[in-house]
C-alpha cells in the first residue's frame, strides 16, 4: 500500500505542476520508471558518472543513486523534451548524433536548461535508435533537422 500511495502522491504532484490530467501524469511517470529500469546506468549526467576513474566503487554508487533520484524527479523536463524531440527531429536508423550535441540545440531552441540524462531518456522514450558512447549516447536523429 505504501508504494502505491507515494506513486499516487508523484503523479498528484505532477499533475499539479504541468496540469495535466491524471493519466496522462501517470503516463509520463511510468515511461520514464520504465526506460530508467531498462537502462540501469542512466542518471542525470548521462550514462554512467563523472570521472569514474578517480572514484571508488562506493564513491561511483553513491553518484549514480543520487543522480539516479535527481533524473526521477525531472518527469516535467523529460516530458517537454520528449515533446520537442518528437515535433521537431526526425527519427532515422544510423545513431550517429551524440547526446550532448543534440542538449545544445535544444538548449539554443528553448532557451530552457536540460540535462544530458533528462534528454537521453526523452529520446529514449521517444523511441530513437541508439548507441552508448558513455556519457554521452548516439541517437539516430537527422542532422538536418538538427541545423
Amino acid at each position: 500500500m505504501t508504494a502505491n500511495r507515494r506513486r499516487k502522491a508523484d503523479i498528484h504532484a505532477h499533475q499539479a505542476a504541468t496540469g495535466t490530467a491524471y493519466l496522462v501524469a501517470r503516463r509520463h511517470i511510468v515511461a520514464l520508471a520504465e526506460v530508467m529500469q531498462q537502462h540501469p546506468q542512466l542518471n542525470s549526467f548521462g550514462i554512467g558518472v563523472f570521472n569514474p576513474r578517480r572514484k571508488t566503487a562506493e564513491q561511483r554508487r553513491t553518484d549514480l543513486a543520487a543522480g539516479r533520484e535527481k533524473l526521477a524527479g525531472s518527469v516535467a523536463m523529460v516530458t517537454e523534451t520528449a515533446a520537442w524531440l518528437r515535433e521537431k527531429i526526425t527519427p532515422i536508423k544510423t545513431p550517429t548524433v551524440s547526446s550532448y550535441t543534440v542538449k545544445h540545440v535544444m538548449e539554443r531552441a528553448t532557451g530552457r536548461y536540460v540535462t544530458n540524462g533528462e534528454l537521453i531518456a526523452a529520446a529514449l522514450i521517444v523511441g530513437y535508435t541508439f548507441k552508448y558512447e558513455q556519457p554521452n549516447v548516439l541517437f539516430g536523429m537527422s542532422a538536418w533537422d538538427l541545423k
